[in-house]
C-alpha cells in the first residue's frame, strides 16, 4: 500500500472561501508588467506636455567675472535665453501632436490594463469557483459511496443465505467501484483546481 494525501489534506483557505480581494492580483507577473508600461506611457505623456512650456537652463556662469578666466558677453546670453524661451512657440504644432499621441498611448495602455486585470479576475473566478464545487461534490461523493457499500454488505449478506445471486453481488461491487473512482476523480480535480488557484494568483 502507498500511503497517499486523503480529501482530509484538501482544505480551501478561509480567507478564500468568501472571494479572493482584488489587490491579490497584483502578485501576477501579466498585471505587473500593464502596470509598468501605464507608468512608462503616463511619463511620456507628461514629458511632450513639459516640452510645450518654454525653459531656461540656469548656471553659475552669469555675467562678467573678474578672474579673466571665462567672460561670457550678457547681451549673448539674453538672446540664447529669448531663443530658448521661443522655441516651443514656433515648434507648437510639432508639440501639441506629440502631446496628443502619448496621451492616446497613455489612454491605449489604460485600457489593456483594465482589460489585464479583468482576464486575471475571470481566470482566478473561474479556478475559485472549480475549487468550491469540487469541495460541494465531495460529501456528496462521500454519501454515495457510503450508501453502495452498505448496498454492497447486505447483497454478500443476501447471498450467504441463499436470497442473492454472485452476479448481483458483482454488480453491487461494481457500482460502489465507480462511486469510488468518480470520488477519487474528484480530489484531483480538487487539488488541480486548488494548484491552478495559486498559479493564477501569482503564486501568492
Amino acid at each position: 500500500e502507498i500511503p497517499r494525501s486523503g480529501w482530509a489534506e484538501y482544505v480551501l483557505p478561509e480567507n478564500l472561501r468568501t472571494g479572493v480581494p482584488a489587490r491579490m492580483l497584483e502578485k501576477r507577473p501579466d498585471v505587473r508588467s500593464a502596470e509598468r508600461v501605464v507608468e512608462a506611457a503616463y511619463y511620456v505623456s507628461r514629458q511632450a506636455l513639459a516640452a510645450m512650456f518654454p525653459s531656461l537652463s540656469l548656471s553659475g556662469m552669469l555675467g562678467w567675472t573678474s578672474s579673466g578666466a571665462s567672460i561670457k558677453d550678457p547681451g549673448q546670453m539674453i538672446m540664447g535665453a529669448v531663443a530658448s524661451l521661443s522655441q516651443p512657440v514656433f515648434a507648437r504644432g510639432r508639440l501639441k501632436e506629440n502631446y496628443k499621441i502619448s496621451e492616446l498611448q497613455r489612454k491605449e495602455a489604460s485600457i489593456e490594463y483594465s482589460k489585464t486585470v479583468l482576464a486575471a479576475g475571470n481566470e482566478v473566478n473561474r479556478n475559485l469557483r472549480e475549487c468550491q464545487l469540487a469541495e460541494q461534490k465531495d460529501a456528496l461523493y462521500k454519501t454515495q459511496v457510503a450508501i453502495l457499500n452498505e448496498s454492497y454488505d447486505a447483497t454478500r449478506e443476501l447471498m450467504r443465505n441463499g436470497k442473492a445471486s454472485y452476479i448481483e453481488v458483482l454488480v453491487a461491487q461494481d457500482n460502489l467501484l465507480n462511486a469510488q473512482l468518480s470520488e477519487a476523480a474528484n480530489v484531483y480535480s480538487g487539488f488541480i483546481s486548488l494548484i491552478s488557484l495559486y498559479i493564477s494568483l501569482g503564486g501568492g
